[in-house]
């Protein structure tokens, strides 16, 4: 197993600032402040906050989700931009101003249904009453080609519906929704990504949530015309999906968190097939595959309920835990965790908050 960088990130604006810590991890696994201490590496530079900004003291009011895929070009223009969700009814494009060194507002999307959204609940006298009111929050949220145009969408897990976004030239134009509850049941999506599920070349939406007699995970297909659920799956909650190729055969898997069980789904080619990799005493929240030790294989980063992550790896006949690291007193890590190159070295670093 080759070395495994890993940063602590603690995310602000969608959650997070960065900082650095150390703990004791396996032979071949190291951290900047043991590797310094050991005089194999020495990190050079620090992290510094580029931009934030606060959303004021209201708790049920302010930013909150990343979403798995909230860096994109969204318009077209071949510039990223920046998606916030929260606990208020909009979800937030931003783009960068070079000049002012700042992110701006580009837009803000809401999409409300009379019927299915967050009620609101009022104590009138000695008794609660749910009051419906037709908005959600973006729970939520990626950028990809949803309708495979060729050109990038805006897709949007808002509670109880899911609904897709393009940019006409002048603003994101909603292009079609599909309603996943009805205001009788209980329920609220969780999650969504896209991306090719059942490696078909198309992209596919994937759905996931916490419901009332229905599937936790739903995977949505774009018809020409009209999304179509083409398959779904699990009974328990499921936050932060991911779709990646994780067995190294050529072909994207989709894993979750499902409950308190880390599970790789794949596709049969009528519907998804399911593997057990693991099980914790708690839920599972993000699940990330990507190759964080650069032998070319994707691993998947597992964080919980818990202030604790776990990789494992594909070792040609099984998903062999290769790395387990709790951290006792600290907050639960949820979903925050990614990875990718963060101090430019040419190594990639899982990224954990």
């Amino acid at each position: 197993m080759k070395r495994i960088v890993v940063t602590f990130l603690v995310f602000i604006m969608i959650g997070t600032i960065m900082i650095g810590t150390s703990f004791p991890a396996e032979k071949n696994v190291r951290i900047y402040e043991k590797i310094e201490k050991e005089g194999e590496f020495t990190f050079k530079g620090s992290f510094e906050i580029q931009w934030e900004k606060s959303y004021g003291k209201l708790w049920w009011w302010s930013a909150r989700y990343e979403g798995p895929q909230p860096i994109g070009d969204a318009d077209n223009d071949e510039k990223n931009e920046l998606l916030i969700g929260g606990r208020d009814p909009f979800l937030r494009v931003m783009k960068w101003d070079e000049s002012k060194k700042i992110y701006y507002e580009q837009a803000r999307i809401v999409d409300p249904v009379f019927g299915i959204g967050y009620g609101i609940w009022i104590k009138i006298g000695k008794e609660w009453h749910r009051i419906s009111q037709p908005f959600g929050s973006a729970t939520g949220f990626g950028i990809a080609d949803i309708d495979n145009d060729g050109k990038n969408e805006i897709g949007v897990a808002w509670g109880r519906h899911f609904s897709a976004f393009k940019w006409d030239g002048s603003k994101y134009k909603l292009f079609e929704r599909y309603i996943l509850l009805d205001k009788k049941r209980w329920g609220t999506t969780l999650d969504c990504i896209i991306g090719d599920a059942d490696n078909d070349g198309e992209n596919e939406v994937i759905i996931t949530g916490g419901y009332e007699n229905e599937a936790s995970l739903i995977c949505l297909k774009w018809n020409g015309k009209e999304f179509v659920r083409e398959a779904e799956w699990g009974e328990y909650s499921i936050y932060f999906p991911w779709i990646a190729d994780v067995d190294n055969d050529g072909e994207n898997e989709v894993i979750v968190g499902h409950g308190r069980e880390v599970i790789v789904l794949k596709w049969n080619g009528n519907e998804f097939n399911s593997y057990k990799i693991d099980e914790f005493p708690y839920q599972v929240f993000g699940c990330v595959a990507k190759d964080s030790n650069n032998d070319g294989i994707n691993e998947i980063h597992v964080t919980f309920g818990y202030p604790r992550l776990c990789i494992y790896e594909w070792n040609g006949n099984d998903y062999e835990k290769i790395f387990d690291k709790k951290w006792e007193g600290e907050e639960d890590t949820i979903e925050a965790i990614d990875v990718g190159d963060v101090d430019n070295d040419g190594m990639a670093e899982v990224a954990v908050g």
